[in-house]
C-alpha cells in the first residue's frame, strides 16, 4: 500500500514539473558502463557506445544493443534500442531512446541519434546528431562528437556532448533551452589479466573508475566506482558481470549509492543485451 500511495505522488509530481531532466539523468543505458563506474568512453564498445562516445562505434562489428531501465521504483521507464554497422574504416550507428512514465498515462518523449565514425589502427574519431520530441516538446537537436586514439596499451578518450543543443519545450508559451557543452576527458590501460578505465567530466565535475577481469572466455566480472566532487550527491560503487552466449552478450550490474549502503532504491539495477550479426552479414 505504502508503494502504491509513493508512486502516485511521483507520477503526480512528474505532471507538474514535466520530463525536462530526463533529457539529462536518464541518458545513461549501458549496465557495462553503470558497472565500471561510467567509464566506458576511452573503450571500443560498438553499438553500446552511442550516447557515450561515438568514437567507440567502430569495433569492427555489425550489431544491436538493447536495454530496459526503470527508475523510481518503475514510475519512469526507458527503452533504449541501437545499431552499429562496420563498413572497413567507417562506421554507421543509429538509436532510438523511449521515455515513458508508468503504463504510458502522462508524458512520452524520444531521442533519436544518428552518427558515423571513422577509424585507421587503433585510433577513432566520430560524430552522432541527436534530436528529440514528445508531449512536452516540439523539438531539439543536438551534436556529440569523440575520439580515441591508442598508444601501445593505453587508449585516450575525448568527448564533447552537447554542442549547438537546443529543446523548445512545448508550454502554454513555447521555451528555447540550451545545455552547456560537456568536456570529457578519458583513459583505459589494457593489461595482460585486467582492463581499467577512467573518466573525467569537466563540466559536471563528475568522475568514475572501472576495472574490467576476464574469468574466462564467456564470463567477465566488473567493478567501478563514481565521484561527484563537490555535489550533494551520493558516490556511486558498482559491481557486475558480462556473460558470452554464442553471439550475445549480456551485461548486468548494481549501483549502491555509497559503499556503507544497502543501495539506491532509485535505479540500482540494470541489464543490457548486444547481439553480434555473424561475420558476412
Amino acid at each position: 500500500m505504502r508503494k502504491w500511495i509513493l508512486i502516485s505522488f511521483m507520477i503526480i509530481g512528474v505532471g507538474m514539473f514535466s520530463f525536462s531532466f530526463v533529457v539529462n539523468d536518464f541518458t545513461e543505458p549501458s549496465a557495462f558502463s553503470r558497472a565500471i563506474g561510467g567509464a566506458i568512453y576511452p573503450l571500443y564498445e560498438g553499438a553500446q557506445s552511442v550516447t557515450y562516445n561515438p568514437a567507440g562505434i567502430s569495433n569492427d562489428e555489425n550489431e544491436m544493443f538493447f536495454s530496459h531501465v526503470e527508475h523510481f521504483l518503475g514510475v519512469i521507464r526507458n527503452e533504449f534500442l541501437s545499431a552499429a554497422i562496420n563498413l572497413g574504416k567507417i562506421s554507421f550507428t543509429g538509436a532510438v531512446q523511449y521515455t515513458h512514465p508508468i503504463d504510458e498515462l502522462i508524458y512520452d518523449q524520444y531521442k533519436f541519434t544518428g552518427g558515423a565514425a571513422y577509424s585507421w589502427g587503433k585510433n577513432s574519431i566520430g560524430v552522432e546528431m541527436n534530436s528529440w520530441k514528445g508531449t512536452d516538446i516540439k523539438g531539439g537537436f543536438s551534436l556529440d562528437a569523440g575520439a580515441i586514439f591508442n598508444y601501445e596499451n593505453m587508449n585516450f578518450g575525448l568527448t564533447v556532448k552537447n554542442l549547438f543543443s537546443n529543446i523548445t519545450w512545448d508550454s502554454t508559451s513555447s521555451t528555447n533551452e540550451s545545455y552547456s557543452p560537456e568536456w570529457i576527458i578519458s583513459e583505459a590501460y589494457f593489461a595482460s589479466h585486467f582492463v581499467t578505465s577512467a573518466y573525467l567530466n569537466l563540466n559536471s565535475e563528475e568522475g568514475g573508475i572501472g576495472v574490467i577481469v576476464p574469468v574466462s572466455n564467456f564470463f567477465k566480472v566488473l567493478g567501478g566506482y563514481r565521484i561527484a566532487f563537490g555535489k550533494a550527491i551520493s558516490n556511486e560503487l558498482s559491481v557486475g558481470m558480462r556473460a558470452f552466449y554464442y553471439n550475445f552478450t549480456l551485461d548486468v550490474s548494481y549501483v549502491f549509492k555509497d559503499p556503507i549502503q544497502y543501495g539506491d532504491s532509485i535505479s540500482p539495477f540494470y541489464i543490457s543485451l548486444t547481439y553480434d550479426f555473424p561475420k558476412g552479414m
